[in-house]
């Protein structure tokens, strides 16, 4: 009977274990292939400037991010090849919460679509003037000082009496504030200017100076309205599916020619195309919706090689130019995939 009564706690004693195990989350996110998205219908044109229609696609290609991961999901995401189990703070940085990272990404895409939108313009034989030209809200960090106060899409106009055109010099005039003194804005809402009093905390981690949990982006005047929707992509690393579809829109030669071609790199405003993260389950994402050719940075070329999916092209680049030398037949050739 002892025997019995020890067999059956230790069978009660194993499911409660197998049970807190799945409903426990291990400190680590997995990375997997994530949605792709074609460009061109994304990218916007007002004002009756001309655009173009392409015969192909222009695709840009995220890394999906699983952040409640349990034991027995990490077990199968270890033997899955297309997915990588990293620790949480990779993504999620010890002393940010998950609210700021992604408000972060959100503002560096906005950074993204500027970038591209000059180096767009300019490839397309546009003058554009890249002085900022004034300072936008991205969003606002919930509980932090602006909770309440400052909006999304608020456009900030001076702060202490002091006019701002950029997002640096507003930083800098919040930066010497004094800590829990309040700080009067010009706000301009929508067709209103209203005057808005905020009082700056200490920054949850970092240097000591004032913080009023906001995420900025600079504004510039360009000429050509070109407005595009990313949705609830964040990051920097459609820089350049960004600029070449803002090319492929303007000029009169069709870029993709019929071809379904994806891709991913960050661009900043002289049009070199920087390293991304998370290469291979972009490739594999690109691989699945049927691309054949895919750009990135040359930077990412030897991790890509180790494990492109079979039959998709690796266009290495390092300017806009060159990808643009690619689509157009021009000098930069493909480099081989696996098989």
């Amino acid at each position: 009977m002892a025997r019995r009564i020890l067999t059956w706690a230790g069978a009660v004693a194993t499911v409660a274990l197998a049970v807190s195990l799945n409903f426990y989350h291990l400190p680590v996110v997995t990375l997997l292939p994530g949605p792709v998205e074609d460009v061109l219908p994304q990218v916007k044109v007002a004002g009756g400037t001309r655009t173009y229609e392409a015969g192909g696609h222009l695709y840009l290609t995220t890394v999906g991010v699983d952040d409640r991961v349990n034991f027995y999901e990490a077990l199968l995401d270890l033997a899955d090849r297309d997915v990588e189990v990293v620790p949480r703070d990779r993504v999620y940085p010890k002393g940010q919460s998950e609210q700021e990272v992604d408000l972060q990404n959100a503002a560096e895409m906005d950074g993204s679509k500027l970038a591209a939108t000059v180096v767009g313009l300019r490839a397309a034989g546009y003058r554009v003037d890249t002085k900022p030209d004034g300072v936008r809200v991205v969003g606002v960090v919930a509980g932090s000082a602006a909770d309440g106060r400052l909006r999304a899409e608020d456009r900030l106009l001076a702060v202490a009496g002091h006019e701002v055109s950029s997002a640096e010099e507003l930083r800098r005039y919040i930066g010497a504030a004094a800590v829990g003194a309040p700080l009067r804005l010009r706000v301009q809402r929508g067709h209103r200017t209203i005057e808005v009093a905020v009082s700056p905390t200490a920054p949850p981690s970092g240097p000591r100076r004032a913080y009023v949990g906001v995420s900025l982006t600079d504004i510039y005047a360009f000429p050509v309205d070109v407005q595009i929707d990313t949705r609830n992509i964040g990051g920097p690393s459609a820089g350049l599916m960004f600029t070449l579809s803002i090319v492929e829109k303007l000029g009169a030669q069709d870029l993709t020619r019929d071809r379904d071609i994806a891709g991913t790199g960050t661009v900043d405003l002289e049009g070199h195309v920087g390293p991304i993260g998370g290469i291979h389950q972009k490739l594999v994402a690109a691989k699945r919706i049927g691309a054949r050719v895919f750009l990135l940075p040359r930077d990412n070329l030897a991790e890509a090689r180790r494990g492109a999916p079979r039959g998709l092209a690796l266009v290495p680049v390092s300017t806009v130019d060159d990808a643009l030398g690619f689509l157009r037949g021009g000098a930069v050739q493909a480099a081989s995939g696996a098989g």
